[in-house]
């Protein structure tokens, strides 16, 4: 079922999407400038962020409510039943599923089905991924500069930030400025990048340099690249990692001293001069403890918690047989490996860098951290975005064409070419493109 939208209604979709990405360091930063200048006790600010960010939803939600698809109806339902099930037979979930009705923040039923779920409705109707990618681009540098100016707000103030929301929300924004970079050979993108990777190490946890290391050797790879540039990367790549080798504790002790000098206690150096930067900080023993309380039908959503005796998983594939069980656990979690399969490999070049970075951003880290459950909008995002890139309408990007210099120019002509499945509004779009001759 093609649902038909407009542009206007695309860009509200993208923008809405986009805010949902990079929400929290914007309202924190927000909160923390109107805090300075009007007082602690200000909290119009946090209310006004809110405000927005829910008119946005509900503008979305309204344009689509004409034509919904069958999977999204489908998918609404599906948690909708869940959470009824879980509510009702699990009694232990519930201190879990439900807070109060005032606490609009933290009430994981809000953000389930206000913020998560939304998510995955709307990546859902969007068709212009080359708008998306292009907003995206904008909303990571005001993500960076953001968290940079709440890093500066509290060292000011004798603090720091809390170090894994604070590192593991800028992670999609830092990923796509360092990739984006490479793309499109943008200086501020790259300068963006390295501050907000900086930003990371030393006031983040080690989860999100991991991630974002994986997704970058990922994009390496898929990336393809002559053979004397990818020996040149390999050789670059050697070299650089010798060097740290050699001089590992001289670049420890300088980044340790870097650290006192600007007043912050970075958790992940003194992890790595203790030699325990690989360690699981007892996420095993709490991984062990719930694994063994699986049953054939699952113990409801959050039951993980219940399991784990208010602890959840640290861990995607357990946390979903823990809730759904043996049989629909391992269904789930295969479904989901043959979509994150497809749309890694789906032809729209845009989109598929959209894909790779929330892979590492939302599913990679819900394997070291956090709950798909608790405003996690990105991992629903990267659910929705792979389920599109099994439409027949995804047409291939026209603006974000994989290495246009590596094309051989002699086998293209200039023509106007008829582009199915660009803007969803009834009519074709026709734009200028190189057109292969047959």
């Amino acid at each position: 079922m093609i649902v038909k939208t407009d542009e206007n209604h695309q860009k509200l979709l993208i923008v809405t999407v986009c805010l949902m990405i990079s929400f929290p360091p914007i309202v924190l930063f927000v909160n923390l400038l109107c805090g300075a200048i009007f007082g602690a006790e200000f909290s119009l600010d946090t209310l006004l962020c809110y405000i927005v960010l829910v008119c946005m939803v509900l503008g979305s939600m309204k344009q689509i409510l004409g034509g919904i698809k069958i999977d999204v109806l489908f998918f609404v339902i599906l948690f909708v039943v869940a959470y009824a099930i879980s509510y009702s037979l699990f009694e232990q979930n519930r201190k879990y599923m439900f807070t109060q009705w005032d606490d609009f923040n933290a009430n994981p039923a809000y953000q389930l089905f206000a913020f998560s779920l939304p998510a995955y409705v709307f990546m859902r109707y969007i068709t212009e991924y080359d708008r998306l990618y292009k907003t995206l681009s904008y909303f990571s540098m005001i993500v960076v500069f953001c968290s940079l100016g709440i890093f500066f707000m509290l060292v000011i103030n004798d603090s720091q930030p809390e170090y894994m929301d604070f590192s593991y929300n800028m992670l999609f924004s830092v990923l796509f400025l360092t990739i984006h970079s490479f793309e499109k050979k943008k200086p501020l993108c790259l300068i963006s990048a390295i501050i907000g990777i900086g930003l990371i190490f030393f006031a983040g946890a080690r989860g999100p340099l991991m991630c974002y290391s994986i997704g970058l050797v990922a994009y390496l790879l898929m990336r393809k690249l002559p053979r004397s540039q990818k020996t040149i990367w390999i050789i670059s790549l050697v070299l650089v990692s010798m060097m740290i080798m050699l001089l590992w504790q001289q670049i420890l002790a300088l980044l340790q001293s870097f650290a006192e000098m600007i007043g912050i206690k970075s958790r992940s150096i003194e992890m790595l001069m203790n030699g325990e930067f690989t360690s699981d900080s007892g996420r095993g023993q709490i991984q062990a403890e719930i694994a063994s309380k699986f049953t054939l039908f699952g113990s409801g959503l959050f039951g993980d918690r219940v399991a784990g005796k208010g602890r959840y998983a640290h861990n995607l594939l357990i946390e979903l047989i823990s809730q759904w069980g043996l049989i629909f656990g391992i269904i789930l979690i295969v479904v989901l490996a043959i979509l994150f399969y497809r749309g890694i490999r789906t032809k729209n070049y845009n989109l598929r860098l959209i894909i790779l970075i929330l892979l590492a951003s939302s599913s990679l880290k819900l394997m070291l951290s956090g709950s798909y459950l608790v405003y996690n909008s990105s991992f629903f995002l990267l659910v929705g975005a792979c389920v599109n890139s099994l439409d027949k309408q995804t047409a291939v990007s026209v603006i974000g064409v994989e290495n246009p210099k590596e094309k051989n120019t002699s086998k293209y002509i200039k023509g106007r070419k008829r582009i199915e499945g660009g803007r969803e509004n009834g009519n074709a779009e026709f734009c200028e493109k190189k057109t292969p001759v047959s």
